[in-house]
């Protein structure tokens, strides 16, 4: 069985961090670090802690609790955020089928909306209008949430766009619910036109 290591473990191991920022400083956007920072003292007493004393008289014993970081970029913090994350999502969104598509661009276009981050948001909302565009012909509104990710499953720049979108929506007339499916043939016309 291969042991799995955290990214506190990964970071830190042979100054792999430090190393890597002492290189790259220059070129990284402020909030790396900072993320870093937060990730590396997660808890950790730098981070602040509570005491907690034995309430027997003549006991000396006191626990530290040290407090987390709250970082999504942290392994066990980003789990936590990410299932909180989702259940609050399940707690507001229609009780409905959902459909998942995910709006990719030409590798060649990623380093620039990776420099030009606001840009970001504008990909989002090309990805919903065209979901909305087509669901316009079919006289419904769907739900949408979207997710950006700047980076793929090995980590390297990729920026794509995440969209959950409901499998029907609501009539016009906002009396029904009439069902829905994307296929990917139409977004890619509806993104056409």
């Amino acid at each position: 069985m291969r042991k799995k290591y955290t990214i506190k473990q990964i970071l830190t191991t042979n100054a792999s961090w430090w190393n890597f920022f002492e290189k790259h400083h220059a070129t990284l956007r402020p909030a790396i670090p900072k993320a870093i920072v937060k990730l590396l003292s997660c808890k950790h007493k730098v981070r602040g802690y509570q005491e907690y004393c034995c309430l027997t008289p003549g006991c000396s014993h006191v626990k530290y609790v040290c407090f987390t970081c709250k970082s999504k970029g942290c392994s066990s913090c980003g789990k936590k955020a990410t299932e909180v994350w989702i259940q609050k999502q399940q707690d507001i969104l229609p009780k409905t089928s959902w459909q998942h598509i995910t709006f990719t661009m030409p590798s060649q276009l990623w380093d620039f909306f990776w420099l030009n981050r606001k840009l970001l948001r504008v990909i989002a909302k090309l990805a919903a209008d065209c979901i909305k565009a087509i669901a316009r012909k079919k006289k419904v509104t769907p739900g949408i949430f979207i997710a950006i990710h700047t980076f793929g499953r090995s980590l390297t720049r990729n920026v794509h766009i995440h969209v959950s979108t409901t499998a029907g929506g609501l009539s016009d007339d906002l009396t029904q619910w009439n069902s829905l499916f994307f296929k990917q043939d139409t977004l890619v016309m509806s993104h056409a036109n």
